[in-house]
């Protein structure tokens, strides 16, 4: 017979919260850079979940854009200014 599958979820000690923390002050330097700089910002690879956190982060800052580029297990974000209109 078939079993019934759960999922678990294990945060050792705070991690993903901590985690999280990270992910977010990195995003905000790099958009920083990125605008003064006026340059692209490749971060460092990232899992899926990891990346929808900086999306997240960054997707109300102004002057800026963020996509992901590349294939697994090296796909990353990048950290765009906005040209001007």
């Amino acid at each position: 017979g078939l079993r019934e599958r759960k999922r678990v979820i294990v945060d050792a000690a705070g991690y993903r919260a901590r985690r999280r923390e990270a992910l977010e002050g990195r995003a905000d330097r790099a958009a920083g850079q990125a605008l003064a700089n006026k340059s692209v910002i490749e971060m460092d690879p990232m899992s899926a979940q990891e990346r929808r956190v900086v999306h997240e982060r960054l997707k109300e800052r102004s002057g800026i854009e963020t996509y992901s580029e590349g294939d697994e297990p090296n796909r990353c974000v990048i950290v765009a200014p906005l040209l001007p209109e």
